[in-house]
This record gives C-alpha cells, structure tokens and sequence, in this order.
C-alpha cells in the first residue's frame, strides 16, 4: 500500500496527460488520426542528453507529439555523489529547464511542458528531438543517430549564430558552455541551443555588471552541470572577463570538433594550466579542411575577442556562401514571406535544380515541411508541387502518407488554375504507388474524377491518358460503374475532337477489362450516337470495334458490330487507305463470324446423330438385354432357353403363335413336341418373318385378320403380345383339329423357352379355374378354334373332336409384342360355356 500511494504521489501532469515512450495512436487516443507534418517514423528511440533521459511522448487528447526529458533523483550516479555535489546539480538542471521556459526563439529548444519536481524525478516535456550533436558528430566510430552533411552542418552552424544573437542582444546572456552536448538536433533537422543551466546575465540584478567568479572543474560533480575547459574562451579564464565574444570563440571550437570527428582544437583537461599553455596557439590539423572553413576557424579561434566575428556578421563568410546554404536562407521562414511573389515563383522554378544537391535527411526534414507550409498560395502551386513530388520519390509510403499526402488531399479538388491538376495528374503513378490500394481509391482517385469533369480540355485529355494504367491496377468494380460511366459522359459531351479521340483511345485500353455484357450493351450503343465523319474519329472507332469484335460473342459481331462498321466506312472523308483498313477489319470479323457459326452448326449436327444413334442403340440393348435375360434364365434352371426367332422347319406351326395355346408339352421346355402336318381342318398359317424389315412390319399393331369360331362363341383377333394362358376348368369341353393328347390339369411350373399361348382345362369340377400368364417375345395370332361340348382327359388336346373347322383369313400384318411381361394371377371360375373366357383380356 504505501508503494501504491508513493507511485500516485510521484505522478505527474506530464505523465498523466502524455502518453510516454509511443507512437501517434497508441494508448486510450489510438484511433486518433496523427496531425499533419508528424509521423511516427519520426519518432527517436530513448536517448541521453547529459543527464536527461529524453524520449518520445504524444498528447492522450490531442496526439501532439513532444520530447519528455527526465531526471531521475534516485539513480545511482546520482546517489553516489556528496550532498554538496548532488545539490549543486539538481540545481543546474533545475535552472536549465527554467531557462528554456523564460526564452522563446526559433533557434532556442522549445518548452512545451514546464518543469515538475516529485520526490523522485524531475521532468519537462519540449518540441520533438531526434538527437544531440555530441550523437550525431561523424567519423566518431558510433552510429550518428542524424546523418549530416556539410550543408548541414553550414545550416546549422547559422542556426546557432541567431539563436547566440537573441541571447546576447536581447536576453544580455553569455551561454558560457557551447558544446556538442548543449546543441539539440529537433524532428525538422534544424539546431537548437540548450544547456542553458551555466548562462552568465551581462547585468547584475542591481543594475551592475555580473561578478565575474573563477572557473573550476570539479571531479565529483558530473561534467555536464560543469564548463567544460575544452570549449572555455581564454579571456574568461585567464583574463577575467565576461564578454559575448567568449560564445563565439565556443563556436569555433564546437565547429572544429563536428569536421574533425568530435576532437575539439585543444584538450586541457579541466585544467587551468592546459587552458594557459594553448591560449593563442592555431588549431592543429586544419590542413585537409576547406579553405574557407580554415579562414572561418582562424578568426574564431583567436587569443583576443576583439578580432572574432559577431553572430550578425559571421554568415558573410564565405564559408556560408555556397549555393544550398543560400537556398536555405532564402527558404527560411523570416525571408521567404517577405519576398514579392514573383521573386517566390522564380525561387520556385530554380529549386527543382538544386535539390540533389541536398542531403536526403535536410530535404526530409527542411525543405519539404517548408514548400508545404507555402502551398496555401494557390498561385504558387504549379511551381511548389514539381519540387514537392521530387522529395516524396524519397519517402517511403508511410511518411508520405502522413507528411505529404494529407496537405495535397485539397489540392485534388482545385480545378483553377489548370497547371495545379496537370501536375498532380503527372506524378498520378507516383501517388499510387506511395499509397495503399484503399487509400488511393477513397483520396486519390477524386483527383482523376475532378480532371474528367474540368472545363479545360487539356486537363481532360491527360486524365484520359491516365485511365489505362488506372484499369490495370485498381478493381474491376470500380473500373465498372466509376470510371467507364464518367469517361461515358465526356465522351457524349464534349465537342472538342482531340478530347473525342482521347476518349476512344481510353475506350479501346478499357475493352480488355469490361465483360461482354457491358461492351454490347452499353459501348456498342455508346459507339453507335457518334455523328461526326472525321477521320481521326471515324478510325479510332474502328479500333474500339475491332476489338470488341475479337471479345465478344459472333452474334453480338454479325448483329451489332459489323453493321456499325459498314456504315463507318462509307464515310465521305475516309482516303483508299483508311476505307481498305475498315475492309480488312470488316472481313477480319466476318471470318471469325463464318468460322464460328460453321463449327457450332457441325457441333449441333454431331449432337443429333449422337442423340439418334442413342435412342437407337437403346432399342437395341433392349432387345439384347432380352436375349441375355432369357439366358440367363435358361442357365439358371439348368436348361437351354430356345431362341425366340427359330422357325421348326418341319412344319408351319411356328407360323401361328396361337397354335402352341393347345400345345400339352408345357412343362417340356428343352424340345416341343412333334406337330402333325396339318390339314384342311387345321389352322391356315403363314411362316414368321426373320429378316429386320418383317420385324419392324411385326411391330405394327394392326387388327387380326382371323376369327375364331365355335359352336358358342369366337374369338376377336387379339392385339400385339398377349399372355399366355393356362387353365383348368371342370367344364368338359373339346378342342378338334389336332391330334396331340390333353393338356395337364397343373398349372405350368416354368417359362417356356419359346412364348407361347397354351390353355390346360380342367374337368374337376371342384378344382376352381386358374389362369397363368407367359409373356412370348414374339407372338403371331393366326387361329382357329372349335369347342366341343365334351372333353376328356385321354383326348388329344391338339386335336378336334368335332369335323368343323375354322379358316381364318388372311392377315393384314403380324402383330409384334408391346407389353411388357405380365404376372400370373388367378382367373375367373371356368363354366361349360366359352363365352366365360376371353384369352385376350
């Protein structure tokens, strides 16, 4: 409990309202977009300044990103020290905050937050940093955290001479501890003055001059809260005086040290002594410097402070007169708003051919934040964007999406003047590719909507040129019902021909994208409203509907794209090279038309013979499948079945498939028996067809030409197929006209190989009528039957007892089976008179 209430007591302001140690978004604002100019690529890791921990930090509610520098008082360097020593540097640290909360200028570290003190901390929030110049120096052997260049370094060496010009003229301050560690490198690149814990007053608070005390270098107390001896001016030391000249004559030392890997001219040590023997001395080593930045060290690095330079007049060396430092200055913010605009036009134009001159960091962090503060100036646009698009092909997407694209985001609505969209339109690939797919459809993609709906043509036509590489890359969808509507209406629009043809040519590019469905309805009918009888119209036409009719299907060519084609071609102001061009087009697709339609006619033929021959065949397999069936009937009772289409030689009797009805041999299934020849009172036949033409004559019904009489009644000519019927009946009745002996009063056991239709009657009277029914493949009816009143069992069933006989007449046709086989069932009790039975029911 008293941890919990000791770590709520050391909160802070800062530490509650900034989000410490993150990037934009994180913590209970994530969803919070970034404001313009910041990003998180931005962002330094944790780093130290002396004795400050300074990191990286954004307001919870606003997201504004700032520095936190912390001290923590419980550290153990710090804990090590005497209570003397400790005191003494919480109160340079202390005085260091408050100086930067008391001094406002652009070349001073900007306090956002003021200091705080808790128990075991003090902290401070300031603008963004990305590092100190002690971290960055180059050629130190350590990784600089900034990558400085010498124009740069020139800027910011600049930097410094106004911000040590504010404190010596305005303030009345003697820094008195310029050093590598006192210089901060801010998120722009620009250089600002810190470590102001040491700064001298030129006026004491009673009105006087400021005592001067004597300079001392104390082991126990950690350097930073010290001068360091190494950057000291000789006249303050030795000749105890306190003048601003003593700053610039750090300044010489701080730049002898960035150009010569962090060594300062001289190292004394913290010594006293060392400061008196090297006071007057040249720096050593300045023979492989640039001879400018060796005259600018000797008149820096001097023994007298009367010969130094002053922070005004030390930028008219010509050190600083190359022209990137000159572009710089001219940029700077101070200058630039003064400038008329035609002298900002022309600085503008130039620009363009400097900016490789610049390091990437310095165009980065700089130049850019700069052009994009001054495209407020509508006019100035045309000649701010080209150099704005130049530094962006540096960026990677994630800095361009949040430093560039959010001010060129108002850009794409600004139709006046016309310059503005002919360069976003020019740098539209660039804008695509440093964007995601969704972010360039929804901020991006206005900009080519906006350029189509332009009054000026020029704009028009280069947002046309566009569209092409536009189908490739982004949806079809949106390339669908977005873009080819919109390039739809300029197209019915305009009355400008370059922007007619402009239109087509982006036609043709979208007709390898577009599905058949919206070439044929909506750009054949689109193509087909076009009046004009220009040539350079006329032929761009033909190139949309030449390709079109390569995509679509033949009938949407023979019914809808040829007939346009021909009408084209008639055009009055076509020469014999451009009407031969539509002809070669014209015959082109209408080979494809034949080509096609005579492959689709041979395919729809082949499909009716297979559909014919299949129907066919199915007959076929029917009839074998019958065959087969049959034996494997046959091999199933262990008997040969007799082939349905076999014609007994001997006798005619197969001629007549009624005469195997009086057959007794029903349970004989392997040979029938022999047939008598038959007489003038046996039944007239005629022999079975065989060949394929008899059958197919079989298989049409056709009413039977005989009729069979009896004493007491006759048969109607039965149709295709019947059963076969067996019964037994207890009436006594007599068949005549064979000579075979009586049926069996049993009902039949199994399928006769041959079908038949056989009827066994039986005399029992209480034996009750039964019927069985087979199913002959091949019947043909041609009988005669007589009844007699009296039939016994020693009579021969195929034999009539009676002389009559009946003739039947001659057939009109054989009638071939059409049913299929049906089951037996039970018939009707038989009676003594045949006019119960009907064998054809």
């Amino acid at each position: 409990m008293f941890a919990v209430a000791t770590s709520f007591f050391a909160r802070t302001a800062i530490s509650q309202s900034y989000n410490i140690a993150s990037p934009p978004g994180a913590g209970s604002r994530a969803s919070t977009p970034a404001p313009s100019g910041t990003s998180s690529a931005t962002y330094s890791p944790p780093l130290n300044v002396g004795l400050w921990r300074v990191q990286s930090a954004s307001h919870k509610v606003t997201n504004k990103r700032v520095s936190v520098w912390t001290f923590d008082k419980r550290s153990a360097d710090i804990e090590r020290l005497r209570p003397l020593a400790k005191e003494r540097t919480l109160e340079v640290l202390k005085a260091e905050a408050s100086a930067l909360t008391r001094l406002r200028h652009p070349s001073i570290l900007e306090m956002v937050e003021p200091l705080e003190e808790t128990r075991t901390e003090l902290i401070f929030a300031t603008e963004p940093i990305l590092s100190s110049l002690e971290l960055s120096i180059p050629g130190t052997g350590r990784s600089p955290i900034v990558e400085l260049d010498e124009v740069e370094i020139q800027k910011g060496i600049l930097q410094i001479c106004k911000g040590l010009s504010f404190l010596h003229s305005s303030a009345l301050l003697i820094h008195s501890n310029i050093g590598p560690e006192s210089i901060i490198i801010n998120s722009a690149g620009d250089w600002k003055i810190a470590g102001l814990g040491l700064t001298i007053p030129l006026m004491a608070p009673g009105g006087g001059p400021t005592r001067w005390e004597f300079p001392t270098f104390d082991g126990h107390v950690p350097a930073y809260v010290q001068r360091s001896f190494d950057y000291m001016a000789p006249e303050y030391a030795l000749d105890e005086q306190l003048v601003t000249a003593s700053d610039i004559y750090s300044l010489g030392c701080l730049i002898y040290a960035v150009h010569c890997k962090g060594n300062p001219p001289f190292k004394n040590h913290g010594s006293l002594s060392g400061l008196r023997e090297h006071a007057g001395r040249p720096a050593p080593n300045m023979e492989a410097l640039d001879g400018d930045l060796q005259a600018l060290l000797r008149s820096l690095i001097t023994r007298q402070p009367t010969t130094r330079p002053t922070p005004v007049t030390l930028p008219s060396y010509p050190f600083f007169s190359s022209l990137p430092i000159s572009t710089l200055n001219f940029l700077d913010r101070s200058n630039f708003t003064a400038k008329t605009r035609e002298e900002k036009i022309s600085f503008m134009k130039g620009l363009t051919n400097v900016l490789d001159k610049f390091s990437d960091g310095l165009r980065t962090r700089k130049i850019l934040p700069s052009l994009l503060e001054e495209m407020k100036d509508t006019h100035l646009l045309p000649y701010i964007l080209p150099n704005v698009f130049s530094i962006a092909n540096i960026l990677s997407p994630s800095q361009f999406a949040s430093l560039v694209l959010p001010s060129l985001k108002p850009l794409f609505a600004i139709k006046e003047p016309p310059q503005n969209m002919l360069t976003l339109l020019d740098n539209l690939t660039m804008l695509q590719n440093k964007t995601d797919k969704n972010t360039f459809r929804e901020q991006v993609l206005p900009l080519v909507y906006n350029a189509l709906d332009s009054e000026h043509a020029v704009v028009q036509e280069r947002a046309l040129k566009s569209v092409p590489d536009l189908c490739e890359s982004i949806d079809y969808a949106e390339v669908q019902n977005v873009i080819f509507p919109r390039v739809a209406v300029v197209f019915s629009k305009t009355r400008v021909l370059t922007v007619k043809v402009a239109t087509l040519v982006t036609f043709l590019a979208m007709v390898k994208t577009l599905d058949q469905s919206s070439l044929t309805q909506k750009l054949v009918p689109l193509l087909s409203k076009v009046r004009t009888k220009e040539p350079a119209v006329t032929m761009a036409t033909l190139n949309v509907q030449e390709a079109m009719g390569l995509k679509v299907d033949r009938e949407a060519v023979a019914t809808l794209v040829l007939p346009q084609l021909w009408a084209m071609s008639m055009g009055p102001l076509l020469n014999l090279d451009q009407f031969q061009r539509f002809m070669a087009v014209i015959r082109k697709l209408g080979e494809r038309v034949e080509e096609e339609h005579k492959q689709f006619l041979r395919d729809s033929q082949r499909l009716e013979d297979r559909s014919a021959t299949a129907v066919n065949g199915a007959a076929g397999m029917h009839a074998t499948s019958s065959v087969d069936f049959a034996s494997l009937v046959g091999r199933a009772n262990g008997a040969a079945v007799k082939p349905d289409s076999s014609a007994d030689t001997s006798t005619s009797w197969d001629d007549d498939p009624w005469a195997s009805i009086l057959n007794d041999n029903a349970s004989d299934l392997t040979s029938p028996p022999a047939l008598p020849t038959p007489t003038t009172n046996s039944l007239q036949s005629r022999s079975m067809p065989s060949s394929p033409q008899q059958s197919a004559f079989q298989s049409r019904p056709s009413p039977l030409a005989s009729t069979v009489t009896s004493s007491s009644f006759s048969f109607p000519s039965p149709p295709a197929q019947r059963p076969t019927y067996a019964t037994s009946s207890t009436s006594p009745t007599t068949i005549t006209g064979f000579s075979q002996p009586t049926f069996p009063l049993q009902p039949q056991q199994q399928q006769p190989p041959r079908p038949n239709y056989g009827i066994s009657l039986s005399t029992s009277p209480s034996t009750p009528s039964q019927l069985s029914v087979q199913q002959p493949p091949k019947p043909n009816y041609n009988i005669s039957l007589s009844a007699a009143p009296n039939l016994s069992a020693s009579t021969p069933p195929m034999a009539f007892s009676s002389p009559r006989t009946a003739t039947p007449p001659a057939m009109g046709g054989i009638l071939a089976p059409s049913k299929p086989s049906q089951p037996s069932w039970s018939a009707k009790k038989a009676t003594n008179n045949w006019e119960d039975f009907d064998p054809l029911a």
